[in-house]
């Protein structure tokens, strides 16, 4: 019977979906991953945090870029898109695009210009200046590519994106290993490298999507903006601003209260709960528009009944990392030993949210999405608190158990509200 269960669910068209997605993002990634590590191992513990510490600011600035457009632009054009609508799906599109544009100009000129101020009086770290002021006109080419990610998803390209991420991560590999050889890797150029990449992965990805962005009249795509996608965003924007400060919460707060070589340690039990953290979003790239498109509180019901098996199933699998990381982090350089033990409580953070993550979802088609700002905002007082008393005690440990915790709750709650709400309106039926 076990076995029969499994071969339902590796069966399931959502698993295969999932599957294809999550293996190009990972080799693609993979890639990444691996530049990462040879980073630490270049740069050391000190420069490899200051590395992590700008591109923290960096994705909090970023941010910024998108307020929630990217997610108002899924949720309307895959509603066009399954009524065979082209022409309004990519009205919506060009829209998105547009608008986060030029919100990226703005980000990346403001922030270039006052990254020295805050690498000396935020962060009392001069050496910051120069990778965060990178970071920041990485934001232009980071936004661009960000973009497409999310209009090829809508469009469900689910194995054109992983081959473009799968392209994008091979070049990358073989500039950095250019850079290695030439010996100019510094926290600097390796930020200049992911700009360059970036750009590289939106140009390529847009010439085999599908046509007709740019042809999009101006009227038309404000008409779109107007309508659906900006007031969508009074709430989703807040919750995606609230999201990311969430997550870059304890490299932020640990640049401010701990050392550089904490920040570090911090960031490569990251880099490796990250290969983890690909699956999640692999699976939230499949399940957000389809989870959109869904019109009947049944059809929500048996669909979260799906998700949780594939995730459950998905979460057994990621089990043999422990014993591996465990022996693999100390062997490949001692000085990142004391990552070991924050992998491992980053590791049931994100385990758990593989599981009850993708629900969330359930909120947009439920048009509750002021309960996802709700729930982000009140997981960064919780999380900032706790930083606040455990980083000073036990450093990159204390970030990480203060993050799990607040992770946790954020779940409950949410799970929680949804049943409520649909109890809710099955009385009323």
């Amino acid at each position: 019977m076990p076995l029969e269960r499994l071969r339902r669910a590796v069966a399931n068209p959502l698993f295969r979906e999932v599957a294809v997605t999550y293996s190009g993002q990972l080799f693609g990634s993979g890639i990444g991953f691996l530049v990462q590590i040879l980073l630490q191992r270049k740069l050391g513990a000190g420069d490899y945090g200051l590395l992590g510490l700008a591109g923290s600011v960096g994705m909090l600035t970023a941010v910024i870029t998108d307020l929630g457009i990217s997610h108002a632009m899924v949720r309307f054009a895959s509603r066009h898109l399954a009524e065979h609508r082209a022409d309004l799906a990519m009205a919506h599109f060009a829209a998105g695009f547009w608008m986060r544009m030029a919100l990226a100009a703005v980000v990346a000129l403001v922030g270039f210009a006052s990254s020295a101020l805050v690498a000396e009086y935020v962060f009392h770290k001069p050496d910051l200046h120069w990778p965060l002021a990178c970071q920041f006109l990485a934001v232009f080419t980071g936004t661009a590519y960000g973009f497409w990610v999310f209009f090829i998803q809508a469009w469900q390209r689910f194995k054109l994106r992983s081959l473009i991420q799968v392209l994008v991560a091979l070049g990358k590999l073989g500039v950095f290993g250019l850079m290695w050889l030439f010996n100019v890797v510094t926290p600097s150029t390796a930020v200049l490298l992911d700009l360059g990449m970036s750009g590289v992965g939106f140009v390529a990805g847009m010439a085999v999507s599908p046509r007709g962005l740019f042809q999009v009249p101006r009227a038309t795509w404000t008409r779109a903006a107007r309508a659906d996608i900006l007031p969508w965003c009074k709430y989703t924007g807040v919750m995606i601003v609230g999201d990311v400060m969430f997550n870059e919460l304890d490299t932020f707060m640990l640049g401010i209260y701990a050392s550089e070589e904490v920040v570090g340690v911090y960031r490569c039990a990251w880099t490796y709960a990250m290969v983890l953290g690909f699956l999640n979003s692999s699976v939230s790239s499949v399940l957000f528009p389809k989870v959109t498109a869904i019109t009947t509180d049944q059809e929500l019901r048996s669909f979260m009944r799906s998700i949780v098996k594939m995730t459950s199933l998905l979460a057994v699998c990621t089990l043999p990392a422990l014993p591996f990381l465990s022996w693999w982090i100390p062997y490949y350089d001692v000085k990142y030993a004391d990552a070991v033990p924050v992998f491992y409580v980053m590791y049931v953070g994100i385990v758990f949210e593989l599981v009850v993550g993708p629900m969330h979802y359930a909120l947009y088609t439920l048009d509750r999405p002021q309960v996802l700002v709700i729930n982000a905002f009140a997981k960064i007082l919780m999380n900032g608190v706790g930083n606040v008393f455990l980083i000073p005690l036990y450093g990159a440990f204390g970030a990480a158990g203060a993050t799990i915790v607040t992770r946790v709750f954020g779940g409950v709650f949410t799970l929680w509200f949804i049943q409520r709400i649909l109890r809710e309106r099955e009385g009323r039926v």
